[in-house]
């Protein structure tokens, strides 16, 4: 079933000020640290997953190869990410946050919740965090949850199965994730 269009306008206009609201928090101390956001985008990445294929940041992204790739350089040059070659394709990049690259991240988060504290009236204040934070975590396990696969979702294909027979198991899974979203 193909999702109308308007439904993702709706979710993008919805999800907006909050992204507005975490780059006017951040910017700050994004500037004084000398770190794009795109660069802080690359930097959460790497410390939230061990390791993460430069490749899957740029599908996940959606960006040019260009520009992620710069932005990783920038960030290996300043000794906020290591990158590496994989064992398995040498075609491959793998990142991993340093431990100043942790600490920067730490510090750019606590900025940005100073900035939120500040910003937000005492008077219902735990109440309205609390809210707010258990709206953002249920949006983002239904919308990137075990529910959402895409075609990239390699991990669901058994090695030394035939081809025809993973497409199959993914057809599969994919459609009894589809009986589950639209049902109430």
């Amino acid at each position: 079933m193909q999702v109308p269009r308007k439904k993702y306008e709706r979710l993008v206009r919805a999800v907006a000020p909050s992204g507005n609201l975490f780059f006017l928090l951040a910017i700050q101390e994004l500037r004084r640290q000398g770190i794009t956001f795109l660069a802080f985008y690359v930097l959460e990445r790497c410390v939230e997953e061990l390791e993460i294929s430069q490749h899957s940041l740029r599908r996940e992204s959606g960006l040019e190869d260009y520009e992620l790739s710069r932005a990783c350089r920038f960030l290996a040059d300043s000794d906020l990410i290591e990158i590496s070659k994989s064992a398995e394709d040498a075609r491959v990049r793998l990142l991993r946050s340093t431990g100043r690259g942790r600490r920067v991240h730490k510090q750019v988060l606590s900025a940005a919740a100073r900035r939120l504290e500040d910003g937000i009236p005492i008077p219902g204040r735990l109440r309205r965090l609390s809210e707010a934070t258990e709206c953002f975590r249920k949006g983002n396990r239904m919308l990137l949850g075990p529910l959402q696969l895409s075609f990239f979702d390699t991990e669901l294909l058994e090695e030394g199965r035939p081809k025809k027979a993973q497409r199959k198991a993914v057809k599969t899974l994919r459609a009894r994730g589809q009986s589950k979203r639209s049902k109430p």
